[in-house]
């Protein structure tokens, strides 16, 4: 019975890092090398499960349907959502909601990072990106369902603990305060299939894995922060409206920080 429950257990993580990773790739700007990885291996991962909701799904499986279209469709369709530069519908980083003050959104930014280096990582590589980009926050909980599973298999209970302590954490702390109203937002801008499959794919899944894991976000962020006027950016630096990549893609983790389990 313990066998089975375990293994029942790393399948469900298993699932839950295919499913964030899904978001991560499809919300990144679309490339061959993302869309060979999401038809091969991780869409047929994040396929439906029987616990799923008939909603949730629904969601997945648009979603993969979706990512059938022409990779020069699917830049462009990228590209109206998040634009050039930080869209002001839907910005793509945690910090681009609730406070405006440049200290209090440097303040979130670390505190992300702070996630990544208890677990011995950092953003960096070939694949940049801030920390508190939502593609770089999802694919820290995909890394960190993965780090579950391989607990499960090999670690024991203790750091199968720490691994489900974190994501709680994290979702209660980061990415479950904003992640569902940006992914409600993606959909009402989104004029292509996919990003409209997206935006309501991570509003549904980050509502139903946070009823799963017993999460109540500390706050609920379902605006952005106010844009400074014009000739304020000069009191603080080119940091005040930091400039977002359409080539932005999921994170690419390096290195080795040790640092105390969140």
């Amino acid at each position: 019975m313990e066998t089975r429950v375990m293994l029942e257990e790393w399948e469900l993580a298993i699932s839950r890092a295919a499913r964030y990773e899904l978001l991560a790739r499809t919300l990144a700007y679309p490339t061959e090398e993302h869309l060979d990885a999401l038809h091969d291996y991780i869409a047929p991962a994040a396929a439906g499960r029987a616990e799923d909701s008939p909603a949730l799904a629904d969601a997945v499986a648009r979603v993969v349907r979706a990512l059938d279209a022409p990779l020069a469709e699917l830049r462009d369709a990228h590209t109206h959502v998040f634009t050039h530069i930080e869209p002001e519908d839907c910005p793509p980083y945690e910090s681009g909601y609730g406070s405006a003050d440049i200290f209090r959104q440097t303040e979130v930014m670390a505190d992300v990072a702070a996630f990544y280096c208890a677990h011995g990582l950092r953003v960096g590589g070939t694949e940049r990106e801030r920390p508190d980009h939502v593609c770089t926050e999802l694919e820290f909980m995909a890394f960190m369902a993965r780090k579950e599973a391989h607990a499960l298999d090999c670690l024991g209970v203790d750091e199968v603990d720490e691994c489900r302590r974190t994501q709680v954490n994290f979702l209660r702390d980061h990415l479950g305060c904003w992640g569902p109203d940006f992914g409600r937002r993606v959909a009402a801008v989104a004029r292509h299939p996919l990003p409209a499959a997206v935006g309501r794919l991570l509003a549904t899944w980050l509502d139903a894995d946070m009823a799963a894991l017993g999460v109540e976000p500390i706050t609920r962020l379902s605006e952005p922060a106010p844009r400074p006027a014009s000739g304020d950016e000069d009191s603080c630096g080119a940091t005040c409206a930091p400039a977002a990549s359409t080539s932005a893609v999921p994170v690419q983790f390096i290195g080795r920080n040790e640092g105390a389990p969140r």
